[in-house]
């Protein structure tokens, strides 16, 4: 393959394109460059060795169209493409040392399944569901090794954010284990002004008619927070990290009896005082026996040290066989439960979180488990209805929070103070 190739990229650009890890995260402001980068990696792993299966995958297959089909097809020589390998129907080009380039659109997961890829890339990744990459696209992977370049604009702390995190490790990090692990993930952060074609002026023009957050998540590639958060104090970057399980220390376990899903959110107080979140049992579609199975199956050898707090209604909640849901946990030896007699208030469950994740003088006294995913998206993802008071519960993202706040609300209520004086 001899004919001439010649693809610029800008100093950030070939940062990215020189690294050798597996994984790469690609965080990038508007125009940065990132279908650019896209085009040079895509068309260098399948021109720099024979047989490749290269695949780049917008969030839609009219995306993958619009967005580098046109541009791609210019950027390779002729020379270099196989005798009518161009498929314009199916977005796919044939070289002539036997590699193919296709191009995918994640809205239809089941048309990505059962090939190996030798390299990939996920493109504008922050508007694709998690499962497109974890369920369907990482199998894929497995027995070819191949490479992958995540690449997106940040919308909020979702699962783009997480694998940014995995770049952030260093080169190696101790796993749960306490080995130490060969990073094969790196990530970088670049905002628009990185980029040298895009003129200072329009940057300029861009913050005079942003909103503040939209500008510095569009153009400075950073990750913001949802508006109308319930859990307003809870930032990632500073309450989760490595906080395990330590099992010289009592059991709590907030129980959310929801049934889709039963919301299990594991925590035990450190000596410091501070409240850790060690893990979670999060099932959907589930019931309280099989909760109560699966938190047994976990937690057996430290039962007599488990002590569970669970939504008030559990005590009423008849099931088919005629017990409560407390019952059930009974049955299953989980005999220290600790309840309301009345529902608690949703602002006094609230409050008592949030005057842990952060009280008035700064004071964090809660800490989760990187592993406690769901109950991270939870404090993350709950909000309000807009211009109420009331949860939105239409994201079903709420439950492991609830179950969070069930605990803290009966060991640590937020009393209410009444201020008495003269008012001049």
């Amino acid at each position: 393959m001899t004919a001439p190739l010649i693809l610029k990229a800008h100093r950030g650009q070939k940062i990215v394109l020189k690294d050798r890890r597996r994984f790469k995260v690609i965080v990038a402001g508007r125009r940065w460059g990132k279908t650019q980068i896209s085009k040079i990696a895509l068309i260098k792993a399948a021109v720099t060795r024979k047989n490749q299966l290269c695949w780049y995958v917008a969030p839609t297959y009219q995306m993958a169209r619009q967005i580098l089909w046109d541009d791609l097809k210019r950027s390779i020589p002729k020379a270099l493409i196989k005798f009518n390998g161009i498929n314009e129907t199916r977005m796919t080009i044939r070289l002539i040392n036997g590699s193919r380039i296709e191009l995918k659109g994640a809205d239809n997961p089941d048309t990505l399944r059962g090939v190996g890829i030798n390299f990939l890339v996920l493109d504008e990744a922050q508007d694709m569901k998690e499962e497109v990459w974890k369920t369907v696209l990482r199998p894929t992977l497995a027995s070819t090794g191949g490479q992958v370049i995540f690449i997106g604009t940040p919308k909020a702390f979702n699962w783009l954010y997480d694998m940014y995190v995995q770049g952030q490790r260093g080169d190696t990090y101790k796993d749960e284990k306490g080995k130490i692990v060969v990073n094969q993930w790196k990530s970088w952060q670049f905002p628009t002004i990185m980029s040298p074609f895009i003129p200072r002026a329009e940057i300029e023009t861009a913050r005079r008619e942003m909103d503040p957050k939209s500008f510095r998540q569009e153009f400075e590639a950073s990750f913001e927070s949802m508006s109308g958060r319930v859990y307003y104090p809870f930032d990632r970057r500073t309450h989760v990290g490595d906080y395990p399980f330590n099992p010289r220390l009592p059991i709590i376990i907030g129980q959310d009896f929801n049934i889709d899903p039963m919301s299990s959110v594991i925590m035990q107080v450190q000596p410091n005082g501070e409240i850790w979140v060690v893990d979670e049992a999060i099932l959907p579609g589930s019931n309280t026996q099989e909760t109560a199975d699966e938190l047994g199956r976990r937690y057996h050898r430290y039962i007599n040290a488990i002590t569970i707090y669970p939504d008030p209604a559990g005590n009423s909640r008849t099931h088919a066989r005629g017990e409560s849901s407390l019952e059930i946990l009974r049955d299953a030896g989980f005999t220290r439960i600790k309840f309301k007699r009345k529902h608690p208030a949703v602002d006094d469950r609230v409050n008592s979180v949030n005057r842990l994740l952060m009280d008035a003088e700064g004071t964090i006294r809660m800490r989760f488990d990187r592993k406690a995913q769901r109950t991270i998206d939870a404090m993350e993802q709950t909000i309000y209805k807009a211009g109420t008071r009331d949860v939105d519960k239409k994201a079903g993202v709420e439950h492991p929070a609830d179950a969070l706040g069930y605990f803290t609300d009966f060991e640590y209520p937020v009393r209410k103070v009444n201020i008495l004086g003269v008012s001049l």
